[in-house]
């Protein structure tokens, strides 16, 4: 791949206190290689100061700076430069020294052989090219990650834009229609049973139904973005079981039994408790609500691992009519509900995004009939959690991935 490099279009420079010593290498290499000399380590510090340098070789022996002392300077200040030592010594230390504090490639011993300097120069520059394209196709990959976030949070934007236009035009057409009549109806000597019983509580009904819809907004907002998230130590058993217990009644009022499932062994979880406390409340809805009348939903804590990293999990089963496998690639899908008027789509998306904030994993099954299983798995502390934030796919194939 380097076969058309052109070597003299990436300087080299060579530090050496002996004036003979750098003509020599000058007079040697000027065909190869573009030579930059310095007398010394603070002349070499300040050349490099004013301009790209591909390869810097240093003599070992130096009044005021030794060669190690001086690479390490340019490690520092100029960690892209490829670092070789030279000396005319063979001594154990200055090589340890060398390649601890200065980092270098390559150890050139005195009487040097012009061919083997040449092939480490040689070399010397190919890797600073191979560093300098890693590090180029390294930010082009990193720009071109940014430009897809635009790009999703934009089309995010128009997926909420078009569903709320949608969920919302739906209930103006009998708000409209109420309106519209609303002056000659006023003007009629008997009364419209029809237009001020029937028609004025579809009003009312569509009005509360805009309201309840612009609420949802406001909390997937809410748990939104970037916002900094106030992790506490929570008990997700304790956790768990207050949820359980606030929604029973309503549970209870269709026929439902709420069961739960503690893990003794589970430590406490890192999480932000109000935004969990979210999720729990939106899956057991949707649970509850999965089963017209009657049923079960069973709610199973345990402490589980993900790649050797200590997890809690939370299951959700219910008995309902489950979801048809066409729908399950829709679920985190703004809008999308498979309760009719009765959703928004929203809650499942309020949940996708507090786990991925947590950098957590959702996964879902379902058959027809039979009913659906929501889990739930996060790290104990998502702060020591090394993952990448765009891996949010279960581990399974068969599973449904959280919608990044």
């Amino acid at each position: 791949m380097f076969e058309h490099l052109d070597y003299k279009a990436y300087p080299i420079l060579y530090v050496d206190d002996e004036p003979f010593a750098l003509d020599t290498v000058q007079r040697q290499f000027k065909h190869d290689f573009t030579i930059l000399i310095a007398p010394s380590g603070a002349k070499g510090l300040e050349v490099l100061a004013e301009q790209a340098v591909a390869v810097v070789l240093s003599d070992q022996r130096m009044p005021d700076m030794s060669g190690t002392q001086f690479l390490a300077r340019v490690r520092a200040e100029h960690p892209e430069t490829v670092r070789m030592l030279l000396t005319a010594y063979s001594d154990i230390e200055s090589v340890v020294d060398a390649i601890n504090l200065g980092n270098v490639c390559r150890y050139l011993t005195k009487p040097y052989e012009e061919r083997e300097v040449r092939m480490a120069l040689r070399e010397g520059i190919e890797r600073y090219v191979l560093v300098k394209e890693r590090d180029t196709l390294y930010a082009e990959k990193i720009e071109t990650m940014k430009r897809i976030a635009r790009a999703n949070r934009l089309s995010a934007v128009g997926t909420l834009a078009a569903g709320l236009a949608h969920e919302i035009n739906n209930p103006l057409v009998p708000i409209s229609t109420f309106l519209q009549m609303l002056p000659a109806k006023r003007k009629e000597p008997q009364p419209d049973e029809e237009y001020w019983g029937a028609l004025y509580q579809v009003t009312v009904k569509e009005v509360e139904r805009i309201r309840g819809l612009i609420r949802q907004l406001l909390t997937y907002a809410k748990f939104t973005g970037e916002a900094e998230l106030n992790l506490e130590p929570v008990d997700f058993n304790a956790l768990a079981h207050h949820m359980v217990v606030f929604l029973d009644p309503q549970a209870r009022s269709k026929g439902v039994t709420v069961a739960l499932t503690p893990a003794p062994t589970l430590t406490p979880v890192w999480v932000d408790a109000e935004r969990i406390k979210q999720v729990f409340l939106n899956l057991l809805l949707n649970a509850i609500q999965a089963m017209p009348t009657g049923g079960t939903v069973t709610v199973t804590v345990r402490a589980t691992t993900v790649k050797g990293c200590p997890h809690a999990e939370v299951e959700v089963a219910d008995t309902g009519t489950g979801i048809p496998p066409d729908h399950l690639e829709k679920l985190f899908t703004p809008f999308f509900t498979t309760k009719g008027h009765e959703g928004s789509g929203l809650g499942l998306l309020t949940c996708h995004q507090v786990i991925d904030e947590h950098r957590g994993l959702i996964h879902v099954q379902s058959e027809v009939g039979r009913g659906t299983t929501f889990t739930v798995k996060l790290p104990i502390n998502p702060r020591t959690y090394d993952r990448r934030r765009n891996a949010r796919r279960w581990d399974d194939d068969s599973s449904l991935p959280a919608v990044a």
